[in-house]
């Protein structure tokens, strides 16, 4: 499943055959991961460009939406919470 919003952001959600969410991952920009930061450990990872730019968020499991909010721009962090709200299944991103 994925989802776009015009700021471009996108959703991935990944599961398992029994319907089980593994992961989700939040597209903020267009680019390559150059570099993945684990921000909370084997729950939150972060991919950044080669100039340290955020790129993208992976999911592995529950997670408030506090905690991602921060990750992404100041400028961009009200669309990208809404979008998030919209978007991300419950079971992974609480609010």
């Amino acid at each position: 499943m994925t989802a776009k919003q015009e700021l471009g952001f996108e959703i991935s959600i990944s599961g398992r055959n029994d319907g089980t969410l593994e992961a989700v991952y939040i597209t903020v920009r267009d680019g390559m991961a150059a570099k993945t930061k684990e921000v909370i450990e084997d729950i939150l990872l972060a991919d950044y460009d080669n100039r340290g730019r955020l790129v993208g968020i992976e999911i592995l499991a529950p997670v408030k939406i506090s905690k991602l909010t921060p990750l992404v721009d100041e400028k961009r962090r009200k669309p990208f919470r809404n979008f998030v709200k919209m978007q991300a299944p419950q079971d992974l991103v609480l609010a």
